[in-house]
């Protein structure tokens, strides 16, 4: 069976400041290894070296996606080159191709990260480097790898929900997909407690149907209500739904129809839209009412007209009182 090749390459430079330290990247590099990150180092090549280290590092920074810079005291002198002429030529090297990669910007694909062993040892990060963020490892590499392996393989540490919308947006969307006929977006923009109703309406209706009469009513009504029902039955109950509303709002082009007023809200989480003209001069008159409910971000057509919908059997609804109707709380 062939060896999946990882998604992420990354190289990690360091200074030889004593065996200890190589122990600490060696341990570093096979955490990361181990976490699925393809992390590579000087020591995986020692045993059959190359013909010229800088042509090995020069090759390496081209294949990584990401170089891990470990800084330490003596890395920050040889990248800066205060120490001895002749000492830690490796790290002067890298420092040199680190610093024109990000100076020409593309010159190289990877991203360089600083690293650091202790939380003290962040001032130590070289100018170049200092912009963005470093990443504390722990002395022996055996520190908290999380934040690291986030940005290593793209996964953010928090995710932005979706933006909510206004619900005379959303009106206008529903009409619009209800005009063009997109019977599954019809459906998907409308509440859950009235894709239920709807559904509960449906099953009473067709109840001698022999396909209805083996169901157990509430478990296909919960089912012929899922937001993108695969019911078997599901396309003859939206089908259907759909093509009524179509009739009864047949005389509707998003073109010539919308929101005619800023919309009344009722408590936190309801909203009613009305609906009319825009054509034909003068100000449009509203003709017809959408009760909108705001579910987590989004608002969704909760009834055809100013009044909540209570699922059951058989569904009922309730009117809206007047005086919120109106605009009261």
């Amino acid at each position: 069976m062939a060896v999946p090749v990882p998604d992420v390459r990354v190289l990690i430079s360091y200074s030889h400041d004593g065996d200890a330290h190589r122990k600490t990247v060696l341990n570093l590099a096979n955490r990361l290894r181990q976490a699925g990150i393809d992390a590579w180092i000087d020591q995986f090549e020692e045993h059959e070296p190359p013909e010229s280290w800088p042509d090995w590092m020069r090759r390496e920074l081209d294949r990584a996606d990401f170089v891990l810079v470990v800084v330490t005291k003596v890395y920050l002198e040889r990248f800066n080159r205060e120490s001895e002429a002749g000492v830690g030529s490796g790290v002067r090297w890298e420092g040199a191709l680190i610093t024109a990669g990000l100076y020409h910007g593309r010159r190289y694909k990877a991203r360089y990260l600083p690293v650091v062993l202790r939380e003290e040892d962040r001032r130590l990060v070289p100018v170049p480097l200092n912009l963005t963020t470093s990443y504390v490892v722990g002395e022996t590499g055996d520190g908290d790898l999380a934040p690291l392996l986030r940005v290593l393989r793209g996964s953010p540490n928090a995710v932005p929900v979706t933006l909510g919308s206004l619900p005379e947006d959303a009106a206008r969307d529903w009409q619009v997909d209800l005009y063009l006929g997109n019977v599954r977006e019809v459906w998907r923009r409308l509440d859950p407690d009235l894709r239920l109703a709807l559904a509960q309406d449906w099953v009473l209706a067709n109840s001698g149907h022999p396909e209805v009469r083996g169901h157990d009513r509430d478990e296909l009504a919960d089912a012929l209500a899922e937001e993108r029902a695969g019911h078997p039955l599901a396309g003859a109950l939206l089908e259907g739904r759909v093509a009524v509303l179509r009739e009864h709002y047949a005389a509707v082009n998003p073109a010539s129809w919308g929101p005619v007023a800023n919309p009344r809200r009722i408590g936190v989480d309801h909203a009613i839209v009305e609906m009319g003209s825009s054509s034909g001069g003068g100000s449009p008159s509203p003709e017809r009412s959408l009760l909108m409910r705001k579910v987590g971000r989004a608002w969704l057509v909760a009834n055809f007209r100013a009044a909540y919908v209570i699922p059951g059997w058989p569904p009922r609804q309730e009117e809206i009182p007047g005086a919120l109707r109106n605009g009261g709380t």
